[in-house]
């Protein structure tokens, strides 16, 4: 499946949308890995490329699975991580900080890496009400909001947010998000 019939069909769903997921998943032999990681990485270009209202869920899911990558790798950061970051982000969700959060702790490389005013593109008070909502919550993931309520609110400190206009504007650039209906 070539990357744009794979992108296809995760927006048409259903059968089609199963298969494509089952092959962005395939981590086979070390010759088929580097295809595979080629793969995700134009999937994940041209998603960010041509973001339609729909496709919130796959860009979620491509991300998931980015950071389950990473995870397992232990260290690195591909340009597909980032992109996917920002693809998320775009949607301005506070419910997809953690999701974020997550993806910048995976590897040694992406706490380096990954913005903390990706996660606030849904709006600083908002993400904040909402992690803090997960911390009182109580459960699995009190301890990860609470991590990410931290780096946000360090973020906001250290002047992160003074500008966010203009570093969305740079990070859509950056990634090559591109908007195709509102998100």
């Amino acid at each position: 499946m070539s990357p744009e019939e794979t992108l296809a069909a995760l927006r048409a769903g259903g059968a089609a949308a199963e298969r494509a997921k089952v092959a962005l998943a395939h981590t086979g032999e070390p010759n088929e890995r580097e295809e595979h990681t080629r793969l995700c990485a134009e999937v994940a270009r041209l998603l960010a490329g041509s973001l339609r209202p729909g496709d919130r869920e796959i860009a979620r899911w491509l991300l998931e699975h980015e950071i389950a990558t990473h995870e397992a790798a232990g260290h690195g950061a591909r340009e597909a991580l980032y992109t996917l970051i920002a693809a998320v982000a775009r949607y301005a969700d506070p419910d997809d900080a953690l999701l974020i959060w997550r993806a910048r702790t995976a590897t040694p490389e992406t706490r380096a890496g990954v913005d903390v005013e990706q996660a606030a593109r849904a709006g600083v008070e908002r993400v904040r009400r909402r992690l803090r909502a997960l911390v009182a919550a109580g459960g699995p993931r009190a301890r990860a909001a609470t991590d990410a309520l931290e780096w946000l609110d360090e973020g906001v400190a250290s002047g992160a947010a003074s500008d966010l206009p203009d570093y969305f504007a740079w990070a859509d650039e950056r990634f090559g998000v591109r908007v195709a209906g509102p998100t």
